[in-house]
């Protein structure tokens, strides 16, 4: 079975060989203290930060599960849909939780998302960006107008950027009001090592970060992470290998965009949707293409498809013509 039900690097960014050097010199009877100022550095040397401006955790899940913690307990809101854990951790904090729904098309309105916030006042808004599950990417006048709604109710504005890697640079809004999340399981292709980091200033992220752990992310995941950013020819390629993974799934479904409704994407899923969505993905599945497929009543249309190994696209490709000239 082939499987693009994870969104998951579909290969390693790292040779074995690179990975043994890594593992030779890792000290694990020490405390990680001097492994995570280095990956800071890395980190924030390749995106040009400050990295007194950032702080690492057990994966992006944790940092969204801390800001909710810390800033959410007058309630939250979001888009909807959009990833899953913002309802599953304000939950545990049993915070008040709202969201704005999309239209049939999966498009949002954000002057009715403002009027929304100022209805409910919450204390935190979280959003990801590029936007999950559908994929799409928001225009920065309209992040904009989200930071202005929370900074007028005294709030905070969190930007969940899992996916930027896989679309164009852009610009978010600034302040301390403003905190933007990452992870290192998507583009970097490391999701078993659970690296995350939050980037925010002032006040506001030092109460988020004020209740991390001592060593929130153990010397292995941390030196690992840095061995990435430090072997820069074969991050380059890493990457490029998952920009045209991305493009030849997209390519795939274009065959029958005609027949399926499909979203441009600007992560590493294609998100489809409508009743023929449904029969293609059942379809695929019966041919050994793990699909995502959902419960949830606002998506029980949705199927959505993760990147795979190169090699893998030219049965990927049969199949989907098979199913389109089956159903003209």
């Amino acid at each position: 079975m082939i499987i693009m039900d994870r969104n998951m690097s579909p290969i390693s960014p790292l040779s074995d060989e690179a990975m043994m050097e890594v593992l030779s010199r890792t000290k694990i009877n020490e405390y990680p203290s001097a492994e995570i100022d280095h990956f800071k550095k890395m980190y924030a040397d390749y995106y040009d930060l400050n990295p007194d401006n950032i702080e690492v955790a057990n994966g992006s899940d944790e940092w969204i599960q801390k800001v909710i913690m810390t800033l959410g307990q007058d309630g939250v809101m979001t888009v909807s849909p959009d990833f899953v854990m913002y309802e599953e951790y304000s939950a545990q904090i049993d915070a008040k939780f709202t969201t704005v729904p999309c239209d049939e098309n999966y498009r949002f309105d954000f002057d009715e998302v403002v009027t929304r916030i100022h209805k409910e006042q919450p204390s935190l808004f979280l959003i990801s960006m590029p936007h999950n599950p559908t994929g799409q990417l928001f225009k920065y006048e309209e992040l904009k107008k989200l930071s202005d709604a929370m900074k007028e109710i005294g709030g905070c504005l969190v930007i969940d950027e899992a996916y930027a890697e896989f679309g164009p640079d852009f610009d978010n809004p600034e302040g301390e009001h403003v905190l933007i999340i990452r992870t290192l399981s998507k583009m970097y292709g490391i999701a078993g090592l659970r690296v995350g980091l939050v980037i925010a200033e002032g006040e506001t992220f030092e109460k988020v970060t004020g209740i991390n752990h001592p060593y929130p992310v153990n010397s292995l995941s941390l030196n690992l992470s840095s061995k990435i950013f430090e072997e820069k020819e074969a991050l380059a390629d890493f990457i490029d290998y998952q920009k045209k993974s991305k493009e030849m799934l997209e390519d795939a479904f274009e065959k029958v965009s005609d027949k399926v409704n499909v979203i441009e994407s600007y992560t590493n899923f294609v998100f489809t949707y409508g009743e023929n969505a449904v029969a293609l993905g059942q379809y695929l599945m019966d041919n050994g293409y793990r699909c995502r497929m959902y419960n949830n009543e606002s998506l029980n249309n949705v199927v959505r498809y993760s990147i795979i190994k190169h090699e893998d696209y030219d049965r990927l490709n049969k199949l989907i013509s098979e199913w389109g000239n089956q159903n003209v």
